[in-house]
């Protein structure tokens, strides 16, 4: 048997006791083209798992995970850290789990188990403690590695092919509605858009969602993918770009939406700040960042999102303008957001109302404010200034200066 989630394998396996029953194969160099990353995780998470292998995540940022060798499904709160306890966990006689190797969840909250002994188990939503599946259903000899749901549709990894399956799927061995056969070594999929992403030996292919039959043509072919390893995670974020988690070297190499032929990934994530050790499975998170599985480990680790912008500070605040009459009792200073939040949100400005150098009016603001009332009284005749400028979590951007004319 071999360890994953989203992914293939090639070289090594693991038994259902987490033993390594292949050697390891060699480390590889990262690709020419790439662009390396060794970044430590934002969190590592750990609680009740037992040979963490395939996840997901649900709309509330809560993360499923398959934990293989104690037959159970982890659910872990989304702000989890350490050795935290779980949500729910998915365990016991009742549920039938059997070396649970990938998991995944449909537009109604159902989640679907695949398992080494070739069955998928589905669970009702919010399931917890030693519960029966609302369903199984067989897919054939051999495991079930991996398991995406897409359109109503269950995707379903076999060893060298991936299945399809109609929502109402049932039975000993459940009828196909499409099987891509033929692949090589892979144990993972993953459902982008009108695209199948899986593994081919050292391959990562992409297929038509109505791919069928062996003589089935993939749409990209990225023939430089993978090190000479086993692949145990596969996921895509919001731009289509595909994550894949190589078992040894422990990696994260990142491909374009687009990526094919001998194109190199667009980031590599590896080393010793990562901390990555025999990375299982991947699950891309809602806000980009990105959850690893370590088999070995029992824990899982989160990573930022390695393509978001550094943040940096706030521009210029706009059109900054002081209105009223010169004798008006109160003035009104306004202003506009600054073109550029700096990557993170405007949480407050500063207004400071100088005569010289003396201040007259120091006031900060929350960032959802674009004005300020200022009485006369506390102005001084002549021609005045006001100071405005925005700030983020990176701290204040650049003032900018607006002069007026006060008479008493």
């Amino acid at each position: 048997m071999t360890p994953l989630k989203k992914t293939s394998v090639r070289g090594l396996t693991l038994g259902t006791t987490g033993a390594l029953v292949a050697g390891l194969i060699a480390a590889t160099a990262t690709p020419a083209g790439a662009a390396p990353v060794d970044v430590p995780p934002a969190k590592t998470v750990s609680g009740e798992l037992a040979g963490p292998i395939g996840m997901e995540d649900d709309a509330a940022g809560n993360i499923y995970v398959a934990s293989q060798n104690n037959d159970s499904v982890v659910v872990h709160r989304k702000n989890a850290s350490g050795p935290s306890a779980p949500l729910r966990r998915i365990s016991g006689a009742a549920t039938g789990l059997n070396g649970p190797r990938d998991v995944a969840l449909d537009a109604n909250g159902f989640l679907y188990v695949s398992q080494i002994d070739g069955t998928v188990s589905v669970f009702a939503p919010n399931a917890d403690g030693n519960v029966a599946p609302v369903k199984t259903f067989g897919t054939g000899a051999g495991p079930a590695w991996g398991v995406d749901v897409a359109g109503g549709e269950i995707y379903v990894r076999k060893s060298d092919r991936y299945n399809v399956y109609a929502p109402s799927a049932t039975g000993a061995t459940a009828p196909t509605e499409r099987s891509v056969t033929g692949l090589g070594t892979g144990q993972s999929l993953a459902v982008s858009g009108s695209k199948v992403w899986v593994p081919n030996g050292t391959q990562l292919r992409a297929y038509s969602r109505s791919a069928d039959g062996a003589g089935a043509t993939p749409i990209q072919s990225v023939t430089n993918a993978l090190p000479n390893t086993e692949i145990n995670g596969l996921d895509t974020d919001a731009a289509g770009r595909v994550h894949v988690a190589t078992f040894s070297p422990a990696t994260v190499r990142v491909f374009a939406p687009n990526a094919d032929g001998a194109e190199a990934p667009l980031k590599v994530l590896g080393g010793p700040a990562s901390g990555l050790s025999l990375a299982t499975g991947l699950t891309v998170l809602g806000n980009g960042s990105f959850a690893v599985a370590h088999f070995f480990q029992a824990k899982y680790s989160v990573f930022p999102d390695l393509f978001r912008k550094p943040v940096t500070r706030p521009g210029k605040v706009r059109a900054l303008k002081v209105r009223g009459k010169a004798v008006s009792k109160n003035r009104k200073i306004s202003w506009r957001a600054p073109a550029s939040n700096g990557g993170a949100r405007i949480t407050a400005y500063r207004v400071i109302v100088r005569k010289g150098g003396k201040v007259l009016v120091k006031r900060t603001v929350s960032g959802s404010r674009r004005s300020l009332v200022v009485k006369r009284a506390k102005l001084r005749r002549g021609v005045d200034a006001v100071y405005v400028q925005a700030r983020n979590a990176q701290g204040y951007g650049p003032v900018v200066k607006k002069n007026f004319r006060v008479r008493k």
